[in-house]
Order: structure tokens, then C-alpha cells, then sequence
């Protein structure tokens, strides 16, 4: 089911409930810019929609092949925007310079192979404006995925199965980097500026570490 703008829960029309850190920056890191916006791996839209809200047009592409049907519509929300990329494909639709900023929040680490995670930032590359912004959030070495619930044996950098059994299920491979100069090289390899690199931990009770670097940059002026 698409829900449209008389239909969207009430949990989702509050931006109090968009990731903290998403509101922090845009409310700093991405003051004052508007244009076109690319949401990588748009999942239930909630992002697509706060970013409408801002005033943003905004394009989304999806890795993952599911209905639309938990997808966020209102009437700021184009449909036709948003794309399905079939398995494997990492090319992203658009056309070069295409975008004034892109979100990519946990999305990264779903790619398994470490040529086709490098393929996928060089085609944020492509279709970034000169000057424009990316915004990129990647889980840590740290974080407790890899450290309390890999499967053995656990590499540096590389593919890790993630088995957790319990309240949440999940057995699911994810994508291990280094630390963060392993990160910042991914981006600054294909010409990306690095403007900050932050991080933030959803640590909890149990959860010793849930560490995620946020990632800011632009595509220079000029290559």
C-alpha cells in the first residue's frame, strides 16, 4: 500500500523521530543548500520524506527489492523519483552532475565486495554537482555486530558474517572496514574532500558499542 499525505502515520510526520543526526546535519553541516537530493537506499522513505519537508527535490535508488509498500508518500514526495537497482547492479541512474547532495545512511556496509562498495562511491562522484555535498554513514570496526556476534574468523577488513539470536534474529553478511582512514581513503581515492568525519553510538545496556562514522564531504570545483 502507498500511503499518501492524509494516510502517513503520525510517528513519521514528526521530524523528532528522523535519526538525531541526520537533523544535526542538516541543520549545520547542510545550512542554507537546497537543489536535488539523493536518498541511497531509501528503505521506508523516512529520510526521502524529512528531506521533502526541507525543501529539497529529492531522488532515491534502493538496493534492496521490495514493494513500496512501507514507503512514506505525501504530496512532497515524487514517486516516479525512486528506483529499484536489480542484484548486483551498482550504477546509480542518474545523469553526471546530477546531484546537490547525497545521503547514504547505512547502506554501504550491505555491499559485499570492496570493489563494487569503491564503484558505488565513484558513481557518487559522477553525479555530484562541482561543490556538492555527501553524506555518508558506515558502521565502525567496533561496533558490536562485528565484535560480540561475528562469526569466526573475523577479518580486519573484508565480508563478516553477523549471527544474532535472542530478542532481535538476524544472520546477515556485512562489509568490515578497517578503521576510519580505511574509510576516508574510499572517498578521498576517487576526489572527494573530506570536511569532517564524526561518528555516533547508539550504545545501550547490552550493546557495548554501536558505533557508525558520519562521513562529510564535496566533490571539488574543480577536478
Amino acid at each position: 500500500m502507498i500511503r499518501t499525505k492524509g494516510e502517513t502515520p503520525a510517528q513519521y510526520s514528526d521530524v523528532k523521530n528522523v535519526y538525531e543526526h541526520v537533523i544535526r546535519i542538516r541543520q549545520r553541516y547542510l545550512k542554507g543548500i537546497s537543489g536535488s537530493l539523493l536518498d541511497h537506499g531509501f528503505g521506508n522513505g523516512i529520510l526521502s520524506l524529512y528531506f521533502s519537508r526541507e525543501g529539497f527535490d529529492v531522488y532515491g535508488v534502493e538496493l534492496l527489492r521490495s514493494p513500496f509498500r512501507d514507503f512514506l508518500f505525501d504530496n512532497t514526495v515524487i514517486r516516479d523519483n525512486f528506483k529499484f537497482l536489480i542484484d548486483e547492479e551498482y550504477a546509480i541512474p542518474f545523469p553526471d552532475s546530477f546531484f546537490n547532495v547525497i545521503v547514504s545512511n547505512q547502506v554501504l556496509n550491505f555491499i559485499h565486495d570492496r570493489e563494487n562498495i569503491e564503484s558505488v562511491v565513484r558513481e557518487f562522484f559522477r553525479i555530484s554537482t562541482p561543490g556538492g555535498k555527501i553524506v555518508v554513514t558506515i558502521m565502525s570496526e567496533d561496533n558490536y555486530l562485528f565484535i560480540d556476534h561475528g562469526v569466526p574468523p573475523i577479518p580486519l577488513r573484508g565480508v563478516v558474517r553477523v549471527s544474532v539470536t535472542g530478542r532481535l534474529e538476524r544472520d546477515q553478511m556485512y562489509y568490515r572496514f578497517e578503521d576510519s582512514a580505511d574509510v576516508v581513503s574510499v572517498f578521498e581515492k576517487v576526489g572527494f574532500v573530506i570536511d569532517d568525519l564524526g561518528y555516533f553510538d547508539f550504545k545501550l545496556l547490552d550493546v557495548r558499542c554501536a558505533k557508525h562514522y558520519i562521513v562529510l564531504g564535496h566533490k571539488p570545483l574543480r577536478e
